[in-house]
């Protein structure tokens, strides 16, 4: 999906330059450029049908021609590079582009399309050269911006690519391609929250973009939102059936597993390993559902197989013991999640079912021994805390580091390296991912629990570091204490431009300080009055810019130009 190649939805400004270049020429023309201004309109008019092959022929005598101006020539050698292009002759293409830019060096729009060319021959170092060319001769040139953005991510410079790609936003407000490639970028930062929130807005923009709801799905997937990274996937296919298909029946088939949503998941494991018949995550998870279910023979089975095609795979035999004790075989399990701890002596998970297999053997010393290992080892392994807390034994304190000083008792601790989260022993079960946006580590800054029908809301407010060029970035999680779920993650501020909050019974709408907005479902208890978040004095624990007493609309943005090195020609704005 997004992760594994630059996007689809690429914005590729091939603009037909003919029309604007002929213009320029004299009314006195000879018949020599009357026959020019005659095969170009009938290559124009040939891309325009897709006939691509008919647009090169009339190009190629147009080309023949004596006496055309250079300008002219280097006009038709563009547009001919873009219909071989579309014809996947792409080295041929290059070579018109570069014929092109001999006779005219200054046109923006022909090293825009000469870097696209250069990214799908796999040189993506070249084509940045390309779209920085196209953009100092057109600061304006969002399509240049967009896909130097996408050229940035295929060398997994994912800052570079944000920053491009937010930049292409600003030009491009009304356009789905930023949004999705900026989507992507959060993705490969784990900002899923903020990911969301772009490929929302791709979506909206453009219903049929394939690939921003593949990226959708799995931020969604990521953010535990189930359903809807199944329904993301389902559409996904409907608009392009071929395009990633395994990635996304298996990624289906683990939303459905989340769900336990048996049948359906199943099915879609199957149809990934009827398209890859040795994909071992497609049989682990397989037999996980099974065991699930207590089709504890047929998750055996594929256990059996993970093992014959990986023979040290320990997680296979963890699972494998798993299923056995829970099918009432904890001896036989016992042998399999021993040889898991041999292969991997401190893997959590092995230690946890040990230790629930020795609890079924009334070990229940060994079984203290393995749980609480477990929890040392990792924090966030519930199930072993569990197991302590129902045999009354001491669980281990935890011995993560805080970073920073706690805010009400919410505290900062490091998952995994350069992965921040936030806890509170006083909202066990919610775990608040510190979406980082710049240099720096997270800090938390405030804590405001809502009133009223939205009293179960609460938010926390963390600086989020500051990226090259702007100021700090403060986001705040909005979270659902009751549910203990994490509803969204919200800009706050961005250096010195703050973002507009409104509240309303039911709903959030924040418009970040670039003018884009997102909705937030809050589900409200039942009350009389809805509340609303009140703006605070700068005491150095509130919020600023929660005073709307009433909802509003956010103020219209204008509808943005389509700029394209100064060729306003809508056969500029094709997309691939």
């Amino acid at each position: 999906m997004g992760r594994n190649r630059p996007s689809k939805s690429r914005l590729r400004t091939k603009t037909l330059l003919i029309g604007a270049a002929l213009v320029a020429a004299s009314a006195g023309a000879a018949v020599a450029a009357d026959q020019v201004l005659l095969r170009a309109r009938e290559g124009a008019a040939a891309m325009l049908r897709g006939q691509y092959d008919r647009a090169v022929t009339l190009y190629d005598e147009a080309v023949g021609t004596p006496d055309v101006s250079k300008f002219v020539l280097a006009s038709i050698y563009s547009d001919r590079g873009v219909a071989k292009w579309r014809m996947k002759q792409t080295k041929e293409a290059i070579d018109d582009f570069n014929e092109s830019i001999q006779l005219a060096p200054d046109n923006a729009i022909v090293y825009n399309n000469r870097g696209n060319a250069l990214m799908d021959l796999g040189h993506p170092e070249e084509a940045i050269k390309d779209f920085d060319r196209a953009i100092v001769l057109d600061p304006n040139y969002g399509a240049a911006f967009n896909n130097r953005g996408n050229a940035y991510a295929a060398l997994q410079n994912y800052d570079a690519a944000f920053q491009s790609f937010r930049k292409a936003t600003a030009l491009l407000s009304r356009t789905a391609a930023p949004y999705n490639g900026r989507g992507r970028s959060h993705m490969e930062r784990a900002r899923y929250h903020a990911a969301l929130r772009d490929l929302d807005r791709s979506i909206r923009l453009d219903p049929k973009l394939a690939a921003a709801y593949r990226n959708r799905a799995v931020a969604n997937f990521e953010l535990g939102n189930y359903a809807a990274a199944a329904d993301d996937a389902t559409q996904a296919l409907d608009l392009e059936p071929e395009q990633d298909k395994s990635k996304l029946f298996m990624l289906r088939a683990r939303s459905y597993a989340a769900q336990n949503s048996f049948r359906e998941g199943v099915a879609d494991f199957d149809r990934v390993l009827d398209l890859e018949p040795e994909k071992v995550d497609a049989f682990m998870e397989r037999g996980e559902l099974l065991a699930k279910n207590k089709r504890y023979d047929a998750a055996i089975k594929d256990f059996n197989k993970v093992l014959e095609l990986e023979p040290k795979n320990a997680k296979a035999y963890a699972l494998r013991g798993e299923t056995k004790y829970f099918d009432r075989k904890a001896d036989e399990g016992y042998i399999d999640v021993n040889i898991a701890l041999i292969l991997t002596p401190d893997d959590p998970r092995a230690l946890r079912i040990r230790g629930d297999i020795f609890r079924a053997q009334k070990r229940t010393e060994n079984a203290i021994a393995d749980y609480q290992k477990a929890a040392s080892l990792d924090p966030f392994e519930e199930n072993a805390r569990t197991g302590l807390e129902q045999l009354r034994a001491p669980v281990p304190p935890d011995t993560r580091k805080p970073l920073g000083e706690p805010v009400a008792g919410w505290i900062i601790t490091e998952k995994s390296p350069g992965r921040y989260v936030a806890t509170n022993a006083d909202y066990r079960g919610v775990t608040v991912p510190m979406e980082m946006f710049g240099a720096g580590k997270p800090k938390l800054l405030a804590w405001d629990k809502l009133k009223g029908a939205q009293s179960s809301i609460g938010l926390l407010r963390y600086d989020a570091g500051t990226p090259t060029g702007d100021g700090a970035f403060e986001y705040v999680a909005v979270i659902d204490t009751r549910k203990k779920e994490v509803l969204a993650i919200e800009p706050e501020r961005w250096g010195d431009k703050a973002a507009t909050w409104t509240w309303q019974t039911a709903s959030l709408s924040v418009t970040d300080p670039d003018g884009n907005v997102s909705e937030v479902e809050l589900q409200p208890e039942r009350t009389r009055s809805a509340p609303v978040a009140r703006r605070r004095r700068d005491d150095g624990g509130g919020f600023f810019g929660f005073a709307q007493q009433q909802p509003q609309r956010p103020a219209p943005r204008q509808r943005a130009r389509r700029r394209s090195g100064g060729n306003s020609n809508p056969l500029g704005w094709l997309f691939r």
